[in-house]
């Protein structure tokens, strides 16, 4: 029996519901215009996409090949009643010590009394203090949680115990529900696993820079953790320090050393192409099925150029940069700073809170700007819907607004640069 190639059609149809149902009643499988798929390994996709990129894309190199270890993101499974904006709140919350008074509490927070009874087991006569962290709930918006693996739904501690001391770490998606790539951000400390998206196909991944060993003690806070090592791997040390071949260096001693590539130029650059709107729109089709993918150029000043943008990227994100000491941003009007709404005024430039106060000096673009699913200004407000801003809350907005317009100053440079790299790639 001869065997025959089978053909793969597709056709979709976008519309309101009567549209549909009307296409439907007048066409059958052999009056609808079909379009052909050629499905390739290794994904075999049942839609259309935009593979023109892949011979180049392919010479990247996959984050998983980059780092040695990464995970998502802690997972409460009840934000509502483990996450909190002040620590002490969250605190009083979690610490009666009558069961009856504790289950009525978490009652209201519609938490099954089976996962009531585990909760009160283990914090009933704890230091819960001691246990309460401040972590990376949303783009610029810290929190406080419960650090206790038997509280939360995923502690992910063979990761974030990392983080405990002086670390930082790369954030991405594996997989993309949305159209747009902008799910990248850094940290510094314990993240969310919706630290960058809200879809359920978009949790947040983080790729620590360095790795810490066990603590001498067995304890978690009271010490430091030893034996710190870059959570690169080898073999892309190795590689890159053969390619770009330093010459040695000499010390003040007149001893010649070897100058190597360090951890953090290494992340600088790769945080530096992904935030290149060319390398986004480019490879798009390919950020939605995996991890990013990274060119590395052969040339070793062009790695450099990429590492101080990507320096600049982090410094900003982490709010730690200067640029941030006088912030693009002021904060206007007399009221009690309660957020009322996030009402963005394009011919004035200003957000308003509520009809008499205001943020201003802020562009088109700094306000739709997104990183990864939300739209970071008017998100971090949303949260605070019905609060009262603080002093502090204020400066860091302000702060906020500034590092998206530097952020976008910075990602032009980048990719003025970018075709270049592609063109001498390792």
């Amino acid at each position: 029996m001869r065997n025959r190639q089978t053909k793969i059609n597709y056709a979709d149809l976008w519309g309101l519901r009567e549209e549909k149902y009307k296409f439907l009643e007048e066409n059958d499988v052999k009056t609808t215009k079909w379009q052909e798929l050629q499905p390739k390994a290794p994904y075999y996709f049942f839609v259309p996409k935009d593979l023109r990129g892949e011979k180049i894309y392919v010479q990247f190199i996959s984050l998983k090949e980059i780092f040695s270890k990464y995970n998502a993101g802690v997972a409460t499974g009840k934000d509502d009643v483990l996450v909190d904006f002040d620590k002490q709140s969250l605190v009083r919350k979690l610490s009666s010590h009558d069961k009856d008074t504790f289950g009525l509490s978490m009652q209201s927070y519609k938490v099954h009394n089976d996962l009531i009874n585990e909760w009160f087991n283990e914090l009933n006569n704890e230091d819960i203090d001691n246990q309460i962290i401040s972590y990376n709930y949303r783009p610029f918006d810290r929190r406080f949680t419960i650090y206790n693996s038997r509280i939360l739904q995923r502690s992910r501690k063979d990761i974030m115990n990392n983080f405990i001391n002086k670390n930082f770490g790369l954030c991405v998606t594996k997989q993309l529900s949305s159209e747009n790539f902008y799910h990248v951000l850094i940290t510094d400390s314990f993240i969310d696993r919706c630290y960058i998206s809200l879809q359920t196909r978009e949790v947040t991944y983080v790729f620590p820079v360095y790795l810490y060993g066990d603590k001498a003690d067995g304890t978690l806070f009271e010490n430091e953790l030893i034996q710190k090592r870059p959570n690169l791997k080898m073999e892309l040390i190795a590689l890159l320090n053969q390619t770009y071949n330093p010459q040695p260096i000499t010390t003040p001693l007149n001893q010649q050393k070897t100058f190597e590539i360090s951890p953090e130029q290494i992340f600088y650059y790769i945080y530096a192409i992904l935030y290149s709107n060319i390398y986004r729109q480019k490879y798009q089709e390919f950020l939605k099925i995996d991890f990013p993918r990274i060119p590395f150029t052969k040339g070793y000043n062009l790695f450099k150029q990429f590492a101080e943008l990507g320096e600049q990227l982090v410094n900003l994100h982490l709010l730690k940069s200067p640029q941030l000491d006088n912030p693009i941003s002021k904060f206007h009007g007399e009221n009690d700073n309660y957020v009322e709404k996030r009402e963005y005024n394009h011919k004035e430039k200003r957000t308003y809170i509520n009809n008499k106060q205001y943020f201003d000096n802020i562009e088109p673009e700094v306000w739709n700007y997104y990183i990864g699913g939300y739209q970071v200004l008017d998100k971090w407000l949303k949260n605070r819907r019905d609060r009262n801003l603080s002093s502090e809350d204020v400066k860091h907005y302000c702060k906020v607004i500034t590092v998206l317009s530097k952020t976008i100053e910075i990602q032009k440079s980048i990719n003025e640069l970018y075709p270049r790299i592609e063109k001498s790639l390792i």
